[in-house]
């Protein structure tokens, strides 16, 4: 399964690139990219460019090579088909809205439960402190102190320190079972694993996104000016540049652009929800139910994460089988995990009697160690069950007896003696066999695990169900879909925080637009304010492999003119050209008077809102991050 993980996501990367690379070569070149190219840009001849940064910390690859593709799949469709995209655009902006409401209630929600989620880690840490020497009263606080260091081992200093046994309960409910918004961070939150299969996931929903952008674009005559696929301090990364046309657009066009990416991205987790309700991917799924339980995931910080794989076929905890003849029967994996029972108290093994009371007598643990550490050996207590020397304690190792299946007691022969780990222990032996025919045929594994019970149920989940033929590509395909709606759904919310560069920002200002621009009539700007002739020249590049063109305005081309950048991030939005644009408007309302000031008040305080909700979204943010960063700290000591 590791193999599978590691090797089939980072195959099918390197094909998704070969194949971006063979549609870049082979995509129809449009009228704009022949006229433009040749004059003002020689590397547009090449498919690919290169830049960089001075540090080399972001690394751009640009092309292109896709700009004439979101106008030839409109081509293909007739004139109604692209009037309902518009319209099925249109909904996404009302989703858009609403989604920005829902991401800046859910960033405040997230960050609130981050910071209980530090209170009670400060709480545990301080419950874990050495308790303040003094006399014990009524034996209460020595008490306390042992069960406190039940489970602890001494180090070289002296310090007490939980054993990974004790510790892995702790370690599997805090760092796995938040009920906060936790982000995806390879060796903290998630497996190393399971990077090439995030990255794949990730790559391909930038993909569909910025996809997204460049159809709303092409429904309003937009032509993108270069794809973009970027590495910003090791995060890969996609956008779709247009040109500086895409400012002429009107607010209700600017709003269904803005939108349209995270709208792909909720259509993507809603096709993927609605096929996983629908039972399709029952297909590839056997019911092994009268077999045992099937292993679904292990939690990778627990100690069972080497010992049980994906697709293990669990069929009994100490002698209780985990096989159901019938669905609706009680499961068994849950209720005796749960329960305090020790199994059938019938059975046991078998072992010469002379052998076992030549044994040491317990207690097993270290007899120096003050906090009751096992010897060396690991032995543990194992009790007689029948005949005389019934109730006799003694400390044997536990392999390899408990690795080979118990028997009915008591013994045939009174030469042998039948014993079993003492029930003040709580050792749980886990029968299992390999996925993919690993076990030898009638012989089942068996795994030792020492502590609670609890520990497991919360480590392991478990499904019925078998993968069919392949089964690590069956269940990699589970992972990857899995991470696929994830990100879906969180690039959604994401993208639509009001936040710079991201399209929750270009949504808002554009909605402070259409409030300002649906009473004012195209009147009220003058039909022509003065010629403009480009001019392509060549800007100095800032960093090597980056080259601007500027398009030169000006009353007969004059270089006294202001510069423009041919195309611009889409992302970018610049307060600064909000200022221009009120004082545009007030040079054309002419005599206007107050409705002018009125206008201009309109939009200096709708600015300055707008200003406010992306520095609180960012202060909010800021702090979610800051209290996740806590609590890796505080979990990793």
């Amino acid at each position: 399964m590791i193999d599978t993980l590691s090797l089939l996501p980072t195959f099918l990367l390197i094909c998704l690139i070969a194949l971006l690379r063979y549609i870049s070569y082979h995509a129809p070149l449009t009228s704009s990219r022949k006229l433009t190219s040749p004059l003002y840009d020689p590397t547009h001849t090449k498919p690919w460019n290169f830049g960089h940064s001075k540090s080399y910390l972001n690394l751009s690859l640009w092309t292109s090579s896709f700009n004439g593709i979101p106008r030839s799949i409109l081509n293909r469709l007739n004139i109604k088909i692209a009037r309902r995209l518009k319209i099925w655009y249109n909904i996404g902006v009302g989703l858009g809205l609403l989604g920005l409401v829902v991401s800046l209630i859910g960033a405040v929600w997230s960050t609130v439960g981050v910071w209980k989620d530090v209170w009670a880690e400060l709480e545990v840490h301080a419950s874990l402190l050495p308790p303040a020497a003094g006399p014990a009263v009524d034996g209460t606080a020595s008490d306390a102190a042992a069960t406190l260091v039940k489970r602890a081992v001494m180090d070289d200093s002296g310090q007490g320190g939980l054993t990974a046994a004790a510790a892995v309960a702790g370690v599997t409910k805090t760092w796995g079972a938040s009920n906060n918004l936790q982000p995806l961070i390879p060796g903290l939150t998630m497996p190393w694993s399971h990077l090439p299969t995030l990255v794949l996931a990730l790559v391909i929903n930038q993909l569909i996104h910025e996809i997204g952008h460049a159809i709303s674009a092409a429904l309003d005559d937009i032509q993108p000016a270069r794809f973009n696929l970027s590495l910003n301090t090791g995060l890969p990364s996609m956008m779709v540049s247009f040109p500086s046309t895409v400012d002429d657009l009107d607010p209700n066009a600017k709003m269904r652009l803005a939108a349209s990416g995270p709208y792909h991205n909720l259509l993507t987790w809603g096709i993927l929800w609605l096929l996983a309700a629908s039972g399709l991917g029952s297909v590839f799924w056997s019911d092994r139910s009268a077999e045992g339980r099937v292993v679904q995931e292990v939690h990778w910080l627990s100690p069972l994460y080497s010992h049980l794989h994906p697709g293990d076929l669990l069929v009994h905890l100490d002698d209780v089988p985990l096989s159901r003849s019938i669905i609706s029967a009680p499961d068994p994996w849950m209720e005796y995990l749960t329960s305090t029972r020790i199994g059938d108290e019938g059975r046991g093994w078998c072992m010469d009697k002379n052998s076992f009371l030549a044994l040491p007598h317990t207690p097993c643990h270290d007899p120096v160690s003050p906090t009751g550490q096992r010897s060396a050996e690991g032995e543990l207590p194992f009790v007689s069950t029948y005949g005389v020397s019934k109730g006799e304690e003694r400390c044997l190792s536990p392999h390899p007896i408990l690795d080979i299946q118990s028997t009915i007691c008591p013994c045939p022969d009174s030469r042998w003696v039948c014993v079993r780990p003492s029930a003040k222990e709580s050792v749980l032996r886990i029968g299992l066999r390999r996925a993919g025919g690993a076990s030898k045929e009638g012989q089942d594994e068996v795994i030792l695990w020492d502590g609670r019970r609890e520990e497991v149920l919360q480590a392991v989940k478990i499904r019925d169900q078998g993968a069919r033929g392949w089964g690590g590509g069956v269940r990699w395909g589970e992972v990857f879909f899995g991470y696929i709606s994830t990100i879906a759904l969180s690039l959604f919310f994401f993208n639509l925080l009001p936040l710079p560069y991201t399209d929750g920002s270009q949504l808002l200002a554009s909605l402070a637009q259409w409030r300002s621009t649906t009473g004012s009539s195209p009147s009220s700007r003058p039909a022509s304010a003065r010629s403009l002739q480009a001019t392509l020249t060549r800007a100095p590049p800032k960093s090597p492999g980056y080259t601007t063109a500027l398009v030169e305005a000006g009353a007969g081309g004059g270089a006294e003119g202001p510069s423009i950048k041919l195309y611009r991030e889409y992302e970018l939005d610049s307060d600064d050209e909000d200022e221009e644009a009120m004082v545009g408007a007030g040079e054309y309302s002419g005599g206007a008077g107050s409705g002018t000031r009125e206008r201009t008040k309109e939009e200096t305080w709708k600015r300055r809102l707008r200003i406010s909700v992306q520095w609180c979204t960012m202060a909010v943010m800021t702090c979610w991050a800051v209290g996740w960063a806590m609590i890796f700290l505080l979990r990793s000591s």
